[in-house]
Parts: C-alpha cells; structure tokens; sequence
C-alpha cells in the first residue's frame, strides 16, 4: 500500500471497518483517481 496523501497517512489505519477492502487502499485509490481528473481537466482548460 502507498499512501500519499497527508491526510491519510494521519488518518491511520480506520478502527471498526468492515469492508472487504483495506479502507485506507480504497482511500488511496478513490484519491488518485480524483487527481488524474483534475490535473485533466485543468490541463483541458489551457
């Protein structure tokens, strides 16, 4: 797992999760795919 984001290397593992998934993978995973968007989308808009 590689955790980038300052807020969840913080946040640290989550207590009571119940997921199939690791939450902080999915987080992790959730998190990139937002930045790829962004840095699209702002690139599209040059």
């Amino acid at each position: 797992m590689k955790i980038e984001s300052p807020v969840l290397k913080r946040l640290g593992p989550v207590p009571f999760w119940r997921g199939e998934k690791k939450c902080l993978d999915e987080l992790n995973r959730i998190y990139e795919t937002a930045k790829k968007r962004a840095l699209e989308t702002l690139s599209a808009h040059r």
